[in-house]
């Protein structure tokens, strides 16, 4: 690697950072006309040495995301157009980003499974036995597990599963299901659906059938209201919930938040626009960090222990307020 003279300053400055050097100090030390470019150090440096805590994962599929280009969940005879394994993931990761709920990604091959508290699992459309085995045992010995539609749907060698669907996670979700189709003018109904909610079917639906699960929401169609639309069952010490369609972001984040809940997952009490990141330093001390995504003021209070502001170098107390200009953000250290 090329090493010069502006690799060993970016080098000082990142070693700075990390010692915890007031960012303002920071700034005029470097020369910097403005405080955001001594922040890409500085966030930089603190994430690099940040451990986050997560207890949540999202389990993604390179494979998955293949298969569904070959054989679309919108496709027909027509075509193959439509939304697509990626899509199904961003409307899992998004909701999740709004209530401030952190998550790893992990793949397939991970063996780490038992760790986290909630697996989410989007559209795993392509998966082997033994994965699928892995999360019915996952969820038996007391994990809580999100699946969404699509899931368990062929084999590693996208060959088609036609004894029951979802396959073997039938095991731990306690549905199954013979019959998909496309929503039109499909609603939800049911107890977690609120009189305010949006509740219209969008882009593809299963017509799940329960066996144990408990049905969460139904579809409101004169066709199809025999059958579920969103369920959760509980299967050994743990709890699996199933999206059997898609349907509107406020609405996930409902049923998310409830989910996770539910798996005593470590919420933040703020919500979108005001997102907290936190992470464990090389010092040992916890760093939370409070970006404000809005044009308006966001506050809130420190539900924690005396910490300092790291930009300004001011304390603050514990049920003490702080304040996020717009489109800004505030880093507090605890004491």
């Amino acid at each position: 690697k090329v090493m010069t003279p502006h690799t060993l300053r970016h080098t000082f400055c990142t070693n700075l950072a990390n010692a915890g050097m007031n960012p303002k100090a920071l700034q005029y030390i470097m020369g910097h006309s403005n405080i955001t470019m001594t922040l890409n150090y500085y966030a930089h440096a603190t994430f690099a040495s940040a451990r986050a805590e997560m207890e949540r994962l999202i389990l993604v599929s390179n494979e998955a995301l293949t298969a569904l280009k070959w054989f679309g969940i919108e496709a027909t005879a027509a075509g193959n157009s439509g939304i697509g394994y990626n899509d199904v993931v961003r409307w899992i990761y998004d909701a999740l980003y709004h209530l401030n709920v952190e998550c790893d990604f992990v793949w397939p091959e991970s063996e780490n499974f038992s760790d986290y508290k909630a697996i989410i699992v989007p559209a795993l459309y392509t998966a082997s036995d033994e994965l699928l085995d892995r999360l019915n045992c996952y969820v038996e010995n007391g994990g809580y597990l999100v699946a969404t539609f699509k899931t368990g749907f062929t084999n590693e060698n996208v060959k088609v599963s036609h004894e029951v669907q979802p396959h073997l996670l039938s095991k731990c979700l306690g549905v199954k299901y013979h019959q998909f189709t496309f929503p039109q003018n499909v609603k939800l109904s049911g107890r977690i659906i609120g009189t305010s909610d949006a509740c219209e079917v969008k882009t593809f639906m299963e017509l799940l059938i329960p066996d144990s699960a408990e049905v969460l929401a139904s579809y409101e169609h004169y066709n199809w209201k025999e059958y579920a639309a969103i369920t959760k069952n509980h299967y050994g010490n743990g709890v699996a919930v199933y999206l059997g369609c898609m349907f509107s972001n406020s609405l996930l984040e409902k049923v998310l938040n409830a989910a996770m809940r539910d798996a005593m997952v470590e919420m933040a009490e703020e919500k979108f626009p005001l997102i907290v990141r936190k992470g464990v330093n090389s010092s040992g001390k916890t760093v939370r960090y409070y970006l404000n995504y809005s044009a308006e003021e966001q506050t809130t209070s420190n539900r924690f222990s005396d910490g300092v502001e790291l930009l300004s170098g001011s304390e603050i107390k514990n049920q003490g307020p702080i304040h996020i200009a717009p489109w800004d953000l505030r880093i507090v250290e605890e004491k």
